[in-house]
Parts: structure tokens; C-alpha cells; sequence
């Protein structure tokens, strides 16, 4: 299965003339010699937002910029985005799928990062294999210019992981580069040098696997040789045109070849001797051949890719652990504040249910002259209550209070119950208030 290739390079002020003038064909004379021009007119924009790359993004970022500072000198005006695969990708795909193709990564993009802040998006089909060059000013939500913030290492991991994803779904038969935490982003002059070196040594290995295999192909012998070669001669009979008295051919006696060659005997063991050392290089040239030098070298690159697909398996299963066990700290962390929480309710039931005691005692004290009937009681009657709700830290007010007041009584005095007091409260409150309504009439009749 093909790879995605996604590269980023930062883009600042100085940098978008060029850029310009290379994405939009501008020159004539390529520095890059896989442009072919002949073939530009297929090149087309899915976006196309500006004409003059330096002047049209800078205008748009100060008439949309949050900020009323000025954009410093050295900030990255435009994040490019490279997207590709290998030739073979795109030898599969029909023009419409290939537009599709790039078409469905612009997508993704745009819902990441705002279809509005990409300014251009260009498709090149003038060069060896298609690719789009994709420019987005690093604007993040509030409209603030920071390429750190907005394409820091985790959007950038989330791209590599997400957009593979997004093409599959769209029905590509590609996935994503191999995962390294060591890899960097090639700039575009890094990703073509990368290429071309790339390409020059496929074509050093087919030139020597080529002269490898003709050379073992056959072994042939100098036609110039370096010692004497004879032709044999035999003498032989032959009819001539004249006839005897029989009236058949005369014969006579001539020297032909006999088809064979005569050497000296040394010559003879020198040349067997380079024939036979000509046959042990070829007998080893293809017992080289003959091992696993391409197969092993086949095996261990599809080793390669199921160890990374293994990997990428293992680094899902470790994402997912992580996100749950992300989750349980949130739930943890939930809990604790849901505890403060309760912790903080709890004291402020126990500072109204002290303030409650207080008040009441107050309210007691003031009406009646039984006080210490009144906390016993209300002993008893806090007792009862710790004992049915089973909660001895709550209640433990109510006898703090007690034990404070009765510090140096050890025996409880005879009181009455609850029910009685309550009967005494509401009878000292009934006197109370006919007491006011007997003021009042007092005071009107003065």
C-alpha cells in the first residue's frame, strides 16, 4: 500500500515571492529540472486567493489580525503543505480521482484550520509524480498570527494520524508514512534534493545489476589471442575433369582444411587453465545470484512495513490506554472536587447548626429561668438524634456545647422531656405577645 506524504515548510515575508513564482509558473527557466513546461497547462487551483502571494496574504492578515500591533518582521506569514505519495499511487488513479484525491486533503485541512485561511491550494501535474502545494496562514481562533500555537507537535501528529484516515474513508488505498520520533519536516528544497538523490541511486543499481547480469550472461574468450593457433591440413583425393581409360575421373592428391586448430601443448593448458578460472567467476558470480541477496533484501522491506504497521497497532492500543486511563484521572480528579465540595457543605451545616444551638440557647435564656433544664433536654434530645442518624461528628456540636457550659457539673439535673419543652416555649411566647398586644393598648389609650 502507497504512503502519504504530508511536509510542512514555514513561510515567512521574504520567502513568498519565490514560492509565488514557482507554484504559479511565473519564469521560464525552472532551477527545477523535472518541470516539464510543456505540461504546465494541466496544472490547476482548488484555491486561489491571491496573485501576488507577498502582497495579497499581507493584506489579508492585517485586515483580519485580532492584534492592532504590527506583524513583526520575522513571523511565518504561510504554512506550506506538501501533500503527495509515490508514483505508483497516482498510476492508478484517473484524473478526476487524482483531482478527488487532493481534493479530499484540502477538505481535511480546511475543517482543522479554516477553509478561510487557506489562501492557495495548486496542483502541479508538470513534474515527475502530482503533488499540491497548499498555503495556510496560521490564524487560531481568536485571529492571532502564531504558527507555533496553531501547528505545534500535536497538530502536526494529529495530521499525520488524521489525514491518512480522512483519504481512506473517502475510499484511497493509502496510509500513513512510517512513525519516528526522530523524523523532522523536509523543506521543499530538502524533499526534491531528497528525490533526486533517491532516483539516482535506483538508476546506479539498475545500471550495475544490468552489467552484473550481461557479464554473467556469458564468458567469451579475446578474439585476439596471446599465443599461435594453427589450422590443420590433410591431404586428400579429389575427382578431376580428366578421365582414364576406363572412362572414369582421374584423381589427385590436394590439402584441405580438416575444420580443426593445432596449439602447443603449453598454449593449450594456459588457455584450459582461463577457461577454467572463467568458469569458477561465473559459478560464483551466480551462486551470488543465486542467494537471497534481492529476495532477503525484498523480505526484509516487507518486514520493515509489517513491524511498522505492528507498531502502529501497539501505538493505537497505547493511545487508547492512555485516553482511558486520562479518563479515570478526570474522573478521579472529578471526584476529589466533588468531595472538596461536600467537605465544604458539611462544614457550613456544622457552623449553622452551631449558630442554630446558640440562637436557641439565647432564645431560651432570655424567656425562661429553667436554663439548666433546657440543656439537658436538649442533651438528650441531641443524643437521640446521633443515635439515629449514626453520625457522631455532626451531633458533636450539640455536646460540645453541652460539656462546655456544664464543665464543672458532673450529675445531670431533673428536667423535662422535649415534648414539655416545646409546651413551655410556645406558652412563653404566647405571654410575650400578650404582653406586647397589652403595651400597645397602654400606650394608646395615653
Amino acid at each position: 500500500m502507497s504512503m502519504i506524504v504530508a511536509r510542512m515548510q514555514k513561510m515567512k515575508a521574504g520567502n513568498l515571492i519565490g514560492i509565488g513564482n514557482h507554484n504559479q509558473r511565473k519564469t521560464e527557466n525552472h532551477s527545477n529540472k523535472d518541470i516539464d513546461p510543456s505540461l504546465s497547462d494541466l496544472n490547476y487551483d482548488l484555491v486561489n486567493h491571491t496573485e501576488n502571494y507577498k502582497k495579497d496574504i499581507e493584506n489579508f492578515i492585517n485586515e483580519n489580525k485580532s492584534s492592532i500591533r504590527a506583524v513583526r518582521k520575522d513571523a511565518v506569514l504561510i504554512n506550506e503543505w506538501i501533500i503527495t505519495s509515490d508514483k505508483k499511487f497516482f498510476e492508478n488513479l484517473s484524473n478526476e480521482e487524482t483531482r478527488d484525491f487532493f481534493q479530499a486533503a484540502k477538505d481535511h485541512f480546511a475543517e482543522n484550520f479554516g477553509e478561510e485561511n487557506i489562501r492557495y491550494a495548486i496542483v502541479h501535474l508538470d513534474e515527475s509524480t502530482p503533488h499540491m502545494h497548499m498555503g495556510i496562514v496560521p490564524f487560531d481562533k481568536d485571529k492571532k498570527l502564531s504558527a507555533k500555537r496553531v501547528f505545534n507537535r500535536e497538530a502536526l501528529r494529529n495530521v499525520q494520524e488524521d489525514l491518512p484516515k480522512h483519504l481512506q474513508e473517502q475510499g484511497f488505498d493509502i496510509e500513513r508514512g512510517i512513525e519516528g520520533s526522530e523524523r523532522k519536516n523536509l523543506t521543499v528544497p530538502e524533499f526534491k534534493e531528497m528525490k533526486n538523490e533517491q532516483k539516482e541511486i535506483e538508476r546506479t543499481i539498475e545500471i550495475k545489476k544490468n552489467e552484473l547480469l550481461a557479464y554473467t550472461k556469458e564468458l567469451k574468450i579475446d578474439n585476439e589471442l596471446d599465443f599461435q593457433v594453427l589450422k590443420e591440413k590433410k591431404e586428400v583425393e579429389v575427382e578431376t575433369d580428366e578421365k582414364n581409360l576406363f572412362g572414369k575421373p582421374k584423381m589427385k592428391k590436394v590439402e584441405k582444411y580438416t575444420g580443426s586448430l593445432i596449439i602447443s601443448e603449453k598454449d593449450f593448458l594456459g588457455m584450459r587453465e582461463k577457461i577454467n578460472n572463467g568458469k569458477k567467476s561465473q559459478e560464483r558470480l551466480n551462486n551470488i545470484l543465486k542467494t537471497d541477496f534481492y529476495k532477503e533484501n525484498e523480505g526484509l522491506e516487507k518486514k520493515i512495513q509489517e513491524l511498522s504497521k505492528e507498531n502502529y497497532r501497539l501505538i493505537e492500543e497505547k493511545n487508547k490506554v492512555t485516553k482511558l486511563n486520562n479518563k479515570q484521572i478526570s474522573m478521579y480528579y472529578d471526584l476529589e472536587e466533588d468531595n472538596k465540595l461536600l467537605n465544604t457543605q458539611i462544614s457550613e451545616l456544622k457552623q449553622e447548626i452551631s449558630f442554630i444551638y446558640r440562637i436557641t440557647k439565647e432564645f431560651f435564656k432570655e424567656r425562661t429561668d429553667d436554663l439548666e433544664a433546657f440543656k439537658s433536654i436538649f442533651k438528650d434530645w441531641a443524643d437521640n438524634v446521633s443515635t439515629n442518624l449514626q453520625n457522631n461528628n455532626l451531633i458533636g456540636y450539640f455536646k460540645k456545647e453541652y460539656d462546655k457550659d456544664n464543665r464543672i457539673k458532673t450529675n445531670k439535673k431533673p428536667g423535662f422531656d422535649l415534648e414539655d419543652l416545646k409546651r413551655r416555649a410556645d406558652e412563653i411566647n404566647k405571654s410575650n405577645k400578650k404582653e406586647k398586644s397589652n403595651k400597645k393598648n397602654r400606650d394608646f389609650v395615653r
